[in-house]
């Protein structure tokens, strides 16, 4: 163990003894300019510890290690892809990083989560109304029918369902009035994906849309809240695509994508001329909203509710939600949806009193 260095900056060390100067890790960089230390030499990094992943930041054209302060070239393809300073995980050689993961590392946040239910109506019994199906994409496609779409990229409408393990991922462009729409599972190829993608920005630049225009561009992941977290899953095969995009692309769609929760009756919906949305079924999309105004007594979720209550079917099978929203409603002195709320689940207003109390 060397002894009598100085540090000469915050990030540089010089051995007094042998006028050598080293890289000082970031996390070591406690110690003031000048201070007298002892230090120890860490084990060159192995290009198999690196193809197996280390957890760093980027910083001009590099990815830093933070065990060791080592900085490794990312490939020209991933250059400018990220912004300064962003946290990865990446993967490589020794000499160049070849694959880098940051919005893996995210997209399951609170700052990443965003709930795009639409509120204001259900889903059509039969989805088919909605426009066109986009299926799974799976690495066998021997069942499928031949003529099954995959993917989207257009103005028309477009929709999916069924996500159990499965990831959609959905992306909207104001400007050029396109969406794009996919439906993956761990088997599907990121490279395809990334074709898919690739056509997708092609065609919105084409159409005049500047990526970094704020609100320009909206990117949602629509997932499971186990497969978010679960490993080679379906939202890996998404995330793999970024690495085969052009920078500025993966950059879009870096600083742009955020996460839904889906459930598997949930349609996913885009079109030409707002952001991706969810459709509830009808039962799905009351509940939703009964449980929206008994937690925060929206007025616009109140307002919507109303509207769907005037032509709702009596329905029994509401009253659990219903009688937490007759206690909201009850709270804010909202007779109308009170009354409302007794009838759709088919109660007098005796009944309501005896049992909601």
């Amino acid at each position: 163990m060397p002894s009598g260095s100085i540090f000469m900056t915050p990030g540089v060390l010089r051995d007094l003894k042998t006028e050598s100067t080293y890289d000082i890790p970031h996390a070591l960089r406690n110690h003031p300019v000048g201070s007298l230390v002892t230090y120890t030499l860490a084990d060159p990094r192995t290009v198999g510890s690196i193809t197996r992943g280390l957890a760093g930041i980027t910083i001009a054209g590099s990815a830093v290690d933070d065990e060791s302060g080592v900085l490794i070239p990312l490939s020209a393809a991933l250059r400018g892809a990220y912004p300064e300073r962003t946290r990865v995980r990446f993967y490589g050689t020794r000499d160049e990083v070849s694959r880098v993961d940051a919005l893996g590392l995210v997209i399951g946040t609170q700052a990443r989560r965003i709930d795009v239910v639409d509120l204001t109506t259900s889903a059509p019994a039969d989805l088919s109304d909605l426009g066109v199906s986009i299926e799974q994409d799976a690495e066998d496609k021997s069942d499928f029918p031949h003529n099954q779409l995959y993917y989207h990229v257009g103005p028309e409408t477009a929709w999916t369902t069924r996500i159990h393990t499965c990831t959609a991922l959905a992306m909207w462009s104001r400007t050029a009035g396109i969406s794009y729409l996919s439906h993956a599972d761990s088997s599907t190829s990121p490279k395809t994906i990334a074709e898919n993608v690739t056509e997708f920005f092609t065609d919105v630049i084409k159409a005049g849309a500047v990526l970094t225009t704020p609100g320009e561009l909206s990117v949602i992941l629509f997932t499971a809240e186990d497969t978010l977290t679960g490993r080679a899953t379906s939202v890996q095969s998404v995330l793999g695509a970024l690495d085969h995009l052009d920078a500025t692309h993966t950059r879009a769609v870096y600083e742009h994508a955020k996460c839904h929760i889906a459930g598997p009756s949930d349609a996913i919906v885009v079109t030409a001329g707002a952001a991706p949305r969810v459709l509830l079924s009808y039962p799905d999309h009351v509940e939703h909203l009964l449980t929206r105004y008994a937690i925060r007594g929206e007025q616009n979720v109140r307002g919507i509710l109303v509207e769907v209550l005037k032509t709702a079917e009596e329905n029994h099978e509401f009253e659990p939600k219903a009688y937490r929203a007759a206690k909201k409603a009850r709270e804010l002195d909202d007779k109308q949806l009170y009354r409302l709320l007794v009838a759709l689940v088919g109660y007098t207003d005796e009944e309501a009193t005896k049992r909601w109390g």
